[in-house]
């Protein structure tokens, strides 16, 4: 185990909260070379928001304490889920990222490159891929526990076997991978917020589906919302995010009723009405489709 952080993503993390870790350690399995596993505890000072750059490590992070806004910065504005205390969010390598904090916070981060987590975690899919998508403030109680635990072990004095890290760690990978998403299920591409079709902007678009989700939607009220004819509409959309506009619709639905699956306990019925399904059955084959099981068995993962 280090005495200091030695992960890239655990130096830009540093950078970007201005402090240093409060946690530090770190094991690499006896049996490779690829590298070791990093577990970080942070406090930050009272800050807008932060950014990470790119590295080839993935992290995983859980929300321990302070601001209840966190909010994930993408191309199409802020994000409509929050992260508060007890949520988890995943950055798999390659990957930057952006958050809006409104005020101080504190976290756990998990940091494994890129090689060594293909390693632990198992089955691993076809091609070298990761089975890991971006996800942000979504709640895991086996992976939360599990980071507790090796805080309240580390905050008592103790020091943690090298062997004891890396098997805690293997675990936690291999219960994340198990619930890897196919692309379908992933945000809406990267594309730029301030691209104009007609008369308004994407960002502006999104920010008006957001707002009335809801409710059905058809495709001719968002035509008639950019000021051009439903043929244009639909041609310009997609040049400009590489989906239908009832595909990009579908993908908004399907990242709110998660996010309620997770936070709330609301009944499948309720959750379908609030992100404005048509029918409980519409949402479930909807949903099972996009995330590859039913809303019933998201919910049970917890």
């Amino acid at each position: 185990m280090g005495d200091g952080y030695t992960l890239q993503s655990a130096a830009a993390f540093s950078s970007a909260f201005r402090v240093p870790p409060d946690v530090v350690e770190e094991a690499a399995p006896a049996d490779t070379r690829a590298g070791h596993v990093g577990i970080y505890g942070w406090k930050t000072p009272r800050m807008d928001g932060f950014e990470l750059p790119e590295s080839d490590e993935l992290i995983v992070a859980l929300h321990l304490g302070g601001s209840r806004q966190v909010r994930a910065v993408t191309d199409q504005g802020l994000s409509r889920s929050r992260s508060a205390p007890g949520l988890l969010t995943i950055l798999p390598p390659g990957r930057s990222a952006a958050f809006r904090t409104e005020g101080s916070i504190s976290l756990v981060s998990l940091h494994v490159p890129r090689s060594l987590a293909a390693e632990m975690s198992t089955p691993v899919p076809a091609a070298g891929d990761l089975p890991w998508l971006p996800r942000f403030a979504f709640r895991d109680p086996y992976v939360s526990a599990s980071f507790e635990a090796l805080l309240r072990t580390v905050r008592a004095g103790s020091r943690l076997r090298p062997d004891y890290v890396v098997k805690v760690v293997d675990a936690m990978l291999c219960h994340l991978a198990q619930w890897r998403q196919p692309a379908e299920a992933a945000a809406l591409p990267s594309c730029d917020a301030a691209t104009r079709i007609g008369r308004t902007t994407l960002g502006a678009l999104f920010a008006q589906i957001d707002a009335q989700l809801g409710r059905p939607l058809r495709l001719d009220e968002l035509a008639r919302c950019t000021g051009l004819s439903r043929t244009s509409f639909t041609r310009s959309f997609r040049q400009a995010t590489g989906l239908s506009a009832h595909q990009a619709l579908n993908l908004r639905r399907i990242d709110a009723a998660r996010q309620l699956l997770d936070e709330t306990g609301l009944d499948l019925a309720s959750i379908a009405q609030e992100t404005g399904w048509s029918s409980q059955s519409h949402f479930t084959a909807s949903f099972r489709k996009a995330v590859g099981c039913t809303p019933a068995r998201y919910r049970a993962r917890r």
